[in-house]
């Protein structure tokens, strides 16, 4: 089980999530950087915080995490998460990640997209993806991701979801990639704390 002073604040309260954000590491960040050119992008980043401009497609997404997550609930023990969870209360408390669902034990989380192509025909996720969700287990603890896909199409000028229901897969851990990550992790932290002194 997750300790409760892991659970820093809910991206309901998005100011805060954001500023609690930007003083760690994220799924997001981590699963960029493991490539030298993502590494850059990430820091970048850092040097010149600028909050992400909203679109269509990230509204779609957010709008559908809801009916994704009811839906995954008929076939698993999830339930929506909105919080940011820190690696540990201590030492690591800079390592973060949201996931988009987490189960009542605590053993499995839930990450949800919506995307403009079915990525059915793979046997796994893209490598994106993946490694968000290898840093999510990381630090949650879980043993395993439903990883939950809806396909987006448009109608009338509209986007809505192109299946009835997502389609899903199960990723277990995988410690090997959660390495590389942590060491991913420690560089941006390093580099984080010299940009902000």
């Amino acid at each position: 089980m997750i300790e409760q002073d892991r659970f820093l604040v809910p991206s309901s309260e998005r100011d805060k999530w954001l500023e609690v954000r930007s003083t760690g590491v994220t799924a997001t960040a981590v699963a960029k950087a493991v490539t030298p050119d993502g590494f850059r992008e990430v820091l970048q980043q850092l040097r010149k915080p600028e909050d992400i401009a909203d679109n269509d497609f990230m509204r779609f997404g957010r709008e559908q995490e809801g009916p994704i997550i009811e839906k995954l609930q008929t076939v698993v023990d999830i339930e929506p998460n909105d919080w940011l969870i820190a690696k540990d209360s201590g030492e690591k408390k800079w390592m973060m990640a949201t996931p988009d669902g987490l189960s009542s034990d605590h053993s499995t989380i839930a990450e949800v997209k919506t995307t403009g192509r079915d990525w059915g025909r793979w046997s796994q996720v893209p490598g994106n993806y993946h490694r968000q969700v290898q840093w999510q287990l990381f630090i949650t603890g879980a043993e395993r991701c439903v990883f939950a896909w809806m396909l987006r199409v448009k109608r009338g000028g509209q986007m809505e979801p192109g299946w009835p229901g997502p389609k899903f897969v199960e990723v277990e851990r995988d410690e090997a990639l959660m390495e590389r990550l942590e060491e991913t992790a420690h560089r941006l932290y390093s580099e984080l704390l010299a940009i902000r002194g």
